[in-house]
C-alpha cells in the first residue's frame, strides 16, 4: 500500500479513538475485572499484526450482576454478534514495517492483559486518581498505560513531556484539551471566570508550548499558583501538627510509663543494695522456681501494684509473639546499667556537696571472696560544718606494693575530678606498704603535695592496741585460744548445739538462750560480744562438756570434751573476768573512732577517756573485785581453787653482794597469795601493755612535725577559754600556719573575734 493511503488510514483511525475515548473514565478506560469476578463474556485483542478479527472468550463462571457490571454487559456485544471495526483498521499493520510503526509513534499493540486488569480495577474505585493506589496495586512507570493523544487535522496533539516541569498543566480526553489546575480551583475572581485555562481548555496544539509559557507568566495564574502553594504548606502543617501533637502525645505516655516502671525498678536494686543482697540469680529462666532477688521481687510488687503488673503482662506477651525488637528492662544487663547510672548520680551529687574544695581521703585494700584484691576509696570533707565522710567506690589492683597504690590513688583522684593539691589528710593502716617512711602509699603522695598529713587510722590503732595486750602473757594467749575452740566446738555439731541450748533452759529458765560468738581474727574490739557471752553462760558450757564425757555409751567428742574440761580452770575464769571489763571499754572507743562525724580533738578524747579508764582499773581494790567475781564463778561451776601461787619456789639465800640487785630482789620475791600472784603477773601486765600502746600510737614521741600538728588541734583550751591568747595558743596557731600555710595574726585577730562574739555560750556549757 502506499505510503499516502497508509497515513490517511491511520489518521481516520485516530479520528475513530478519539471519539470512542470521548466517555467518562470507567467508560474510557474499559473495566476488566479479576479472573473469579469476570462477566460471562469477555473480550480480548490479539496482536494486531496477527490480523484476525477479535474472538470472545467464554468462561464457566458466573458473577452476579451488579448495576456497575450490568452496564459494562450490555456494553459488550454477544458472542454471535459481529463485531464492528474499521475497515481501515484491518489490515493496516500487516502493511506497515516495525520501523514505520515506530517513526509514525503508534502503540505497539495492547497492554498486558494483568496490566489492563489492573487499571480497570482502579478504574471502578471511588476515588481512582487516588496516589495511595500506586502503593496498593504496585503500579510502575509503563508508557503503555498512558494512551497517545489524539492528533487533530494537522496532525497535531497534546505531549506528554510538557508535564516534566509544570505540576499545574492537565489534559482533557474528552474535550482534547488543556487546563490549569491551580486556576481553575484557586482563581476565584470575576474578571477570571471566563478564562480558557479555566472554562473550555485550550486545545491549539501549534501553539501550545507558546501558550503554556504565556499563561505560566500570567498574573492570573502567578496569582493562583502563590494561593495553592499557601493552601499546600497550611494543609501540609496542619496535618503535621496534628500528627506531631498525636506522635508527642503518645511519646510522653510512653515516656511516663516507662519513668513509672523504672521507678520501681531502682527501688527495688536500691533496696537489695542496701541490704547487701545479690540481684541476679543461678537460674532466671521461666521455668526456673527462683529467678533471683530482683526478678521474684518484681514479682511480688506486680502483685499489689498496677504499672509493674501491665509491664509484666507485656512482655510475657512479646516474649510469646518472639518480636525482635522488644525492651524488658528486666535483664541482667539492664540491671548492670541502673546501679551505673546510679552510682554515676551518686558520685555527682557527692561532688556538688563538696562545695569546699579541701578533703581528706581514706583507703584501704581488702579481698573479696574471690580472692581479689580490691581497695575502697572514701572521702571525708565538711559540708554546712558538719564533717561528711562518702564512700566512692571499689576497684580492683593486681598487687598492694606502695608504687601500685599510688597509681590507683592517682587514677581515683582524677576520675572523680579531685585535685591532689588540695588533698589534707591521708588515711590508711599501719601496713608497711601503707605507711612507710620510705616506700609506702603516704610518703608517695607527700611528694607530691606536702600538707597532705598522714593519720594511722585510729580505729586500726586501737585494734592493733589490742592485738598486743593478747600477747602481754601465755595465761591471755591461752585463753584466747581456748575461746575460739569452744566456740567451734559446739557450733560444728547440732547435736552439741542442742544439748548447749537444753541446758541453758535448764538452768536458766525463761531467760534468752544466748549463743556463742566468733572471735574476729580482724575486728579485735568485737571480741567484747563474745567475751560477754562466754561469761553469762559459762555454767551452762562446763556442764555440757561435763556431761559428755560420763555418757554411756561414750560420744565421740568424749575426749575433746574432757581436753575442753581440764583445760577451763580457775585461771581461765580470771582471764574472763578480766578481759570482759576492759574489751568493753575498748569496743565503745571503737565505736567512737569510727563515726565519720569525729574531728582529731575528739579522737584524743576518746583515746584519753580509754587511758583514764585504765589507770583506774590499775588498783589493788579493783583487781579484788575481779578476783572475788572468779572465785564465785569456779564455786558454781566446780572448779578447784588453787591455794599456793603457782610456781612458788623454796627461797634461797641470796649473797650479800647481789643482795641490792634489782634482778635478785625480782627473783627471790615470793607472793604471799594466789590473789597477789595473779595480780602481779597477770592482771598489771595486761594493763601496762594495753596503756603503754595507747599511747604510743596515739600520742608518739611528740617530736615528729605531724605530731606538733595534731596537738595543737587536740587541746579545746588553745581555741576557747579565758587565757585564749596565750602561750599555748600563740605557739599552736604558729605551728598550724608554718605548716598550712596562711597569715598568722589575721588568724590570731579571727580568734579573739570569735571568742568575744561567743563568750557566753561557752561559758554556759562551762568550756
Amino acid at each position: 500500500m502506499p505510503k499516502k493511503e497508509r497515513i490517511q488510514k491511520r489518521k481516520e483511525k485516530e479520528r475513530q479513538e478519539a471519539a470512542k475515548s470521548s466517555r467518562p473514565l470507567n467508560a474510557w478506560l474499559k473495566p476488566k475485572f479479576k479472573k473469579e469476578h469476570r462477566p460471562q463474556k469477555v473480550f480480548h485483542l490479539r496482536e494486531e499484526e496477527e490480523g484476525v478479527e477479535a474472538t470472545p472468550e467464554r468462561e464457566d463462571e458466573s458473577v452476579e450482576a451488579t448495576p456497575e457490571r450490568k452496564e459494562a454487559l450490555d456494553a459488550t456485544p454477544d458472542t454471535e454478534e459481529a463485531i464492528e471495526i474499521p475497515e481501515e483498521s484491518t489490515g493496516r499493520e500487516a502493511d506497515t514495517t516495525a520501523e514505520e510503526a515506530i517513526d509514525e509513534g503508534e502503540v505497539e499493540g495492547a497492554t498486558s492483559n494483568v496490566g489492563e486488569e489492573v487499571l480497570s480495577n482502579i478504574a471502578l474505585l471511588k476515588y481512582p486518581t487516588d496516589p495511595a493506589h500506586q502503593q496498593a496495586f504496585d503500579l510502575k512507570c509503563n508508557a503503555s498505560y498512558v494512551k497517545i493523544c489524539p492528533k487533530n487535522a494537522d496532525g497535531r496533539s497534546f505531549q506528554r513531556n510538557w508535564y516534566n516541569t509544570r505540576p499545574w498543566l492537565e489534559y482533557s480526553p474528552d474535550n482534547d484539551g488543556m487546563y490549569c489546575f491551580s486556576c481553575c480551583l484557586f482563581l476565584n475572581e470575576e474578571k477570571y471566570s471566563k478564562s480558557a485555562w479555566r472554562v473550555a481548555g485550550l486545545n491549539n496544539w501549534r501553539k501550545g508550548l507558546e501558550k503554556i509559557q504565556e499563561h505560566a507568566n500570567s498574573e492570573a495564574h502567578l496569582t493562583s499558583m502563590v494561593q495553592w502553594n499557601t493552601f499546600k504548606k497550611s494543609a501540609l502543617q496542619a496535618a503535621l501538627d496534628v500528627s506531631d501533637i498525636q506522635g508527642k502525645a503518645m511519646r510522653e505516655r510512653e515516656k511516663q510509663r516507662n519513668r513509672e516502671i523504672l521507678t520501681r525498678l531502682i527501688d527495688i536494686i536500691l533496696y537489695l543494695a542496701r541490704q547487701g543482697k545479690a540481684l541476679i540469680g543461678d537460674d532466671e529462666s521461666s521455668a526456673s522456681s527462683n529467678q533471683g532477688n530482683f526478678l521474684e521481687l518484681v514479682k511480688m510488687f506486680s502483685q499489689y501494684d498496677s504499672v509493674l503488673k501491665l509491664h509484666l503482662d507485656s512482655v510475657k506477651e512479646k516474649k510469646v509473639c518472639k518480636k525482635k525488637s522488644w525492651v524488658s528492662l528486666l535483664s541482667n544487663r539492664t540491671q548492670n546499667d541502673l546501679i551505673k547510672a546510679l552510682a554515676t548520680f551518686t558520685r555527682t551529687e557527692i561532688r556538688k556537696e563538696m562545695e569546699v574544695k579541701i578533703y581528706s581521703i581514706l583507703v584501704d585494700e581488702t579481698t573479696d571472696v574471690s580472692h581479689c584484691e580490691q581497695v575502697s576509696f572514701v572521702v571525708r570533707y565538711v559540708s554546712e560544718m558538719d564533717v561528711k565522710e562518702r564512700f566512692l567506690q571499689v576497684c580492683n589492683v593486681s598487687t598492694t606494693t606502695g608504687e601500685e597504690m599510688e597509681k590507683t590513688v592517682l587514677d581515683l583522684l582524677q576520675m572523680n575530678d579531685l585535685q591532689i593539691e588540695n588533698m589534707r589528710g591521708q588515711g590508711y593502716d599501719g601496713a608497711a606498704n601503707m605507711s612507710g617512711q620510705y616506700k609506702g602509699l603516704q610518703t608517695r603522695i607527700l611528694q607530691h603535695n606536702a600538707k597532705a598529713l598522714y593519720v594511722h587510722c585510729y580505729a586500726h590503732c586501737l585494734n592493733l592496741v589490742l592485738v598486743e595486750s593478747a600477747k602481754s602473757s601465755l595465761h591471755f594467749i591461752t585463753f584466747f585460744n581456748l575461746v575460739e575452740k569452744l566456740y567451734v566446738f559446739f557450733a560444728a555439731s547440732s547435736k552439741r548445739h542442742t544439748a548447749f541450748v537444753k541446758c541453758q533452759q535448764d538452768l536458766h529458765p525463761g531467760e534468752r538462750v544466748i549463743q556463742l560468738q566468733k572471735l574476729s581474727d580482724t575486728r579485735w574490739a568485737c571480741r567484747e560480744k563474745a567475751l560477754k557471752a562466754l561469761n553469762k553462760v559459762m555454767d551452762a558450757v562446763v556442764k555440757v562438756l561435763t556431761d559428755l564425757t560420763v555418757q554411756k555409751p561414750p560420744d565421740t567428742a568424749a575426749g575433746d570434751a574432757r581436753m575442753y574440761l581440764n583445760a577451763i580452770d580457775f585461771e581461765f575464769l580470771l582471764c574472763l573476768v578480766i578481759a570482759t571489763p576492759v574489751f568493753d571499754v575498748t569496743a565503745l572507743a571503737s565505736d567512737a573512732l569510727q563515726n565519720h562525724s569525729i574531728d582529731q580533738s575528739m579522737a584524743y578524747s576518746v583515746v584519753g577517756g580509754v587511758m583514764d579508764t585504765l589507770s583506774n582499773l590499775r588498783t589493788e581494790e579493783q583487781f579484788s573485785k575481779l578476783f572475788k567475781n572468779a572465785t564465785e564463778k569456779a564455786e558454781v561451776s566446780g572448779i578447784s581453787i588453787p591455794t599456793v601461787p603457782l610456781g612458788q619456789k623454796r627461797q634461797s639465800k641470796v649473797p650479800a653482794k647481789y643482795k641490792h640487785s634489782s634482778t635478785a630482789a625480782t627473783e627471790s620475791h615470793s607472793f604471799k597469795s594466789v590473789e597477789e600472784y595473779y595480780r602481779v603477773k597477770m592482771y598489771y601486765p595486761f594493763l601496762d601493755v594495753l596503756s603503754q600502746e595507747l599511747h604510743r600510737r596515739f600520742k608518739g614521741d611528740g617530736k615528729t612535725q605531724s605530731f606538733k600538728v595534731l596537738s595543737a588541734l587536740d587541746k579545746a583550751s588553745n581555741w576557747v577559754g579565758k587565757d585564749v591568747m596565750g602561750p599555748d595558743s600563740t605557739e599552736a596557731i604558729h605551728t598550724l600556719c608554718e605548716f598550712y600555710g596562711g597569715e598568722e595574726e589575721k588568724l590570731k585577730t579571727e580568734l579573739r573575734v570569735f571568742h568575744a562574739s561567743f563568750q557566753d555560750t561557752l561559758t554556759l556549757k562551762g568550756i
